[in-house]
């Protein structure tokens, strides 16, 4: 069974959580300081997501369509980008076992990856505020 039921499932949790920490003042400068933007496109269910750190404030985007013009892409199932908020799914291995697809200049994503860190057990703390324990197991 699926993480998620649906794309607004998605959108509730992840695009919620993404909008938290790009706005939080110790990993929020982070996003900012890669100046590129990241489309994320979440198979089962299909979700997309733009962080967008081109500008001095980043940006969260979910819906279909919104992934036009980022410079990198990244394709996963839902449940590998919620193991990855969890710190379960390591990005490099993923990619190098094909679990994860990115196109374009990945090494930005991965310069970034150390400081998304503190992120993980932020994760599983927003998803506890938000009633979603169910999610943990």
């Amino acid at each position: 069974m699926a993480t998620f039921t649906d794309a607004d499932d998605v959108y509730k949790t992840v695009g919620a959580f993404l909008e938290d920490i790009t706005r939080s003042e110790d990993i929020g400068p982070k996003f900012a300081a890669s100046r590129t933007s990241f489309h994320i496109h979440y198979s089962d269910p299909t979700a997309d997501m733009v962080v967008d750190c081109t500008g001095d404030q980043p940006q969260v985007k979910c819906g279909e369509g919104v992934g036009e013009g980022a410079e990198i892409q990244l394709t996963m199932s839902a449940d590998d980008g919620h193991r990855f908020w969890l710190g379960k799914l390591n990005m490099t291995i993923a990619m190098a076992k094909g679990q994860v697809k990115a196109k374009g200049p990945v090494s930005k994503m991965m310069k970034l990856l150390p400081a998304m860190r503190p992120a993980f057990p932020r994760y599983a703390e927003f998803l506890k505020e938000n009633g979603r324990t169910d999610l943990l197991a």
